[in-house]
């Protein structure tokens, strides 16, 4: 494979990226929908403050319709699915017709789910829509670095969402393992101080940094995994 232009690998990155934000926020929602019906007031708030995402919402059912669905709303469901997609369009020579339709499905499938009776079925659509996407991904991509560049955008991504919305330590590091040695096999530049940051972050313990709590530490480690790449 020859030498990928800087433009490419920021769109498969992305793709990578967006496609699992909507993969893992949606089954996230799934969590906070349980909650919102045992709760009749405001039960998102704390939702959109993990994710660090603007309270714009009125009511629980204000927010179920445009946190998934609304296309103007930047941090929908819905508005992340469209980049990914976007960026599948631009790819779709790298990534094949055949793993772009299954992002194309899910775009259809979400529009489908706004109208429908029963909207959390339609949504396990999408879920595993993006499961086939990234299968589908692994078996048509011929170029392992095209790959590679995918799922390191991937790995980002969950490990942001983990970090935000309170996954266990043991996901965390599952998670880091895989970013550790994907980006180091898909012949991008990374900062290397910057992961090895974040690997001590990871598993220093709590009397490492007796003086920080531990929401501090993820914050800190957010900060230095959006460092690890400049695309």
């Amino acid at each position: 494979m020859g030498i990928i232009s800087r433009e490419k690998v920021n769109n498969l990155l992305w793709l990578g990226r967006y496609s699992e934000r909507v993969y893992t926020t949606l089954r996230m929602f799934y969590v906070q929908f349980d909650k919102m019906i045992e709760n009749t007031e405001d039960e998102y708030t704390d939702f959109c403050e993990r994710l660090n995402i603007p309270i714009i919402y009125t009511s629980n059912e204000d927010f179920v319709e445009r946190y998934l669905y609304d296309k103007e709303n930047p941090d929908s469901v819905f508005s992340n699915l469209l980049r990914a997609y976007d960026n599948a369009i631009v790819l779709r020579d790298e990534i094949g017709t055949e793993t772009m339709g299954y992002l194309q499905l899910c775009v259809y499938t979400m529009e489908k789910c706004r109208h429908s009776d029963a909207p959390l079925l339609e949504l396990q659509n999408v879920l595993d829509m993006l499961l086939a996407f990234w299968a589908c991904a692994d078996d048509y991509i011929v170029e392992t670095e095209t790959r590679n560049i995918i799922k390191t955008g991937k790995c980002i991504e969950r490990l942001d969402l983990y970090l935000r919305l309170g996954s266990g330590k043991e996901a965390i590091l599952s998670e880091y393992q895989k970013l550790d040695a994907r980006i180091k096999r898909c012949g991008i530049e990374y900062h290397d101080v910057a992961l090895t940051r974040f690997s001590y972050l990871l598993l220093c313990e709590k009397e490492d940094h007796p003086e920080t709590d531990d929401q501090t530490l993820k914050r800190r480690m957010i900060e230095v995994l959006e460092n690890i790449l400049d695309y």
